[in-house]
């Protein structure tokens, strides 16, 4: 019965045909001699001086720089430049330190850089007594960089933007791409992180098609992304498989239990004890690292860094 009822639908919107066909059947005669608009909508690669060219790094000076790899084995040193890249975990594990560190880092280089906060208040602009994201992130860049508070005033702050997209302002998608666009192309922005791509769609229901849509301005502008995500009970990232087919690399946190004493001992680790491990589950330009990579926060701004206790079996290549 219900298969008769489609068949009917389909018969009373377009005879029996499928929709998304009808454009090809309606008669569009194509006029002779050469178009000029619809011309400039296609690549003819025969025409491209050059076709081949090698992935370039954008160092961001932490574990992440490990996880892509060259043609030839080694790592890539640095995170995929000019790529969107998806980084998502559970919560409290180092991700947003992590990716404060390597941002200031970029930005100490002389790259312009983007923070785009969602999730918590940068200021403490009610003046609540809470420490506020600013203030960890200046701890965490003085300690990397060796720096005073002027010094990182002078010497790295001027390359650095920060975008407040909390849902709470009552902004939408559209009022934060409006905002991102502005500001990436004012200041030629170069590096971007996002913390977290999740809240900037509360509903969770769009997460992938917005990171669709932000890859492909990115790709346009030439900007490196590294967003930051939340996972679900499931072990996915919110978003499922739709976010991470979309993105150009996707590197994921997880809790890793050791099942037996076997696997106990080649990662260090007693029977039952959970450890927390970084894979690259793919990247779309270059060759990624293989196994599973066991971190930890044991240095003095809390990002991630490579155990001392990494099975020599899975050894990271080095920069």
């Amino acid at each position: 019965m219900m298969q008769m009822m489609q068949m009917m639908q389909m018969m009373q919107g377009g005879g029996g045909m499928d929709p998304a066909a009808q454009p090809f059947t309606t008669p569009q005669p194509v006029e002779a001699g050469v178009d000029p608009g619809l011309e400039a909508e296609f690549v003819r690669p025969s025409q491209l001086t050059r076709l081949i060219s090698e992935q370039q790094p954008l160092p961001f000076h932490s574990v992440l720089d490990r996880l892509c790899l060259r043609p030839d084995g080694r790592a890539l040193g640095g995170l995929p430049k000019g790529c969107t890249v998806a980084f998502a975990g559970p919560p409290g594990k180092g991700k947003t330190r992590t990716c404060l560190e390597g941002l200031l880092r970029v930005a100490a280089s002389g790259v312009p850089s983007l923070l785009v906060v969602a999730e918590e208040g940068f200021l403490d602009e009610g003046q609540s007594g809470r420490e506020p994201l600013v203030s960890r992130m200046a701890r965490i860049g003085m300690e990397a960089l060796g720096m005073s508070e002027e010094e990182l005033k002078t010497r790295v702050l001027p390359q650095l933007w920060v975008l407040q997209a909390q849902y709470h302002k009552g902004q939408s998608w559209d009022d934060f791409i409006h905002r991102y666009r502005y500001v990436v192309e004012r200041y030629k922005i170069g590096m971007v992180v996002i913390d977290s791509l999740n809240m900037l769609d509360p509903a969770k229901t769009r997460t992938a098609d917005h990171l669709s849509a932000l890859k492909t301005y990115n790709h346009e502008k030439g900007v490196s992304c590294l967003t930051i995500g939340q996972i679900r009970d499931t072990g996915m990232p919110v978003g499922g498989e739709a976010l991470m087919h979309t993105a150009d690399a996707v590197f994921l946190l997880e809790e890793l239990s050791m099942a037996s004493k076997e696997m106990g001992a080649i990662w260090g680790a007693a029977y039952r004890e959970v450890i927390i491990v970084l894979r690259a589950i793919k990247s779309v330009t270059t060759p990624i690292f293989p196994h599973p990579v066991r971190v930890s926060q044991d240095n003095p701004t809390g990002t991630l860094m490579v155990h001392p206790l990494q099975p020599e079996a899975y050894a990271l290549p080095e920069v």
